[in-house]
């Protein structure tokens, strides 16, 4: 192509590719509530305790709860809670700060992401949630060397010795 119709074509081009490239912008990405709803699980999963700064931007759903007791039995955090409901599935996160609490044992600070979905029925639901806290565990072994070792999860008022 001789030089002079390269150059008239050129601005057309860069047009082109700017818009492909625009178009493209969006796909793939997602709107932060979006971010944060994949990481809710329902009742009854198993599922990761999410390592989530206090700061953290995110919109976490925050619906009422109610902490009745709990269980650790080596990685996994039984929760026993309740809540209003019973018309709408219900997803939670166990959400705990990566920065340790010095003292002895180190703290956590922990709070429990609840969407309701909408739910506006009264039914007072008691419902067991269980958590994988081996990352907790492993980013105490990062910061402090290979156990034995003790944290404490502070949740809901709560005072949750994890030892391993």
């Amino acid at each position: 192509m001789p030089l002079l119709a390269m150059r008239r074509r050129l601005p057309s081009l860069i047009i082109a590719a700017l818009l492909t490239l625009g178009a493209g912008i969006g796909c793939g990405t997602t709107s932060p509530g979006e971010q944060v709803s994949a990481f809710l699980t329902s009742v009854e999963a198993f599922a990761p305790a999410r390592m989530v700064p206090r700061d953290d931007p995110r919109p976490w759903p925050a619906d009422p709860w109610t902490y009745l007791t709990h269980r650790v039995i080596g990685d996994t955090l039984s929760l026993d809670i309740q809540y209003g409901g019973g018309c709408a599935e219900h997803r939670f996160a166990l959400l705990i700060d990566p920065a340790f609490m010095e003292s002895q044992p180190v703290q956590v600070v922990a709070r429990l992401a609840h969407d309701a979905g909408g739910d506006m029925c009264d039914a007072l639901l008691m419902r067991t949630l269980r958590f994988d806290l081996s990352s907790l565990r492993q980013r105490y072994v990062a910061a402090y060397g290979a156990g034995p070792g003790t944290v404490v999860i502070g949740l809901a008022g709560q005072q949750i010795r994890y030892t391993f």
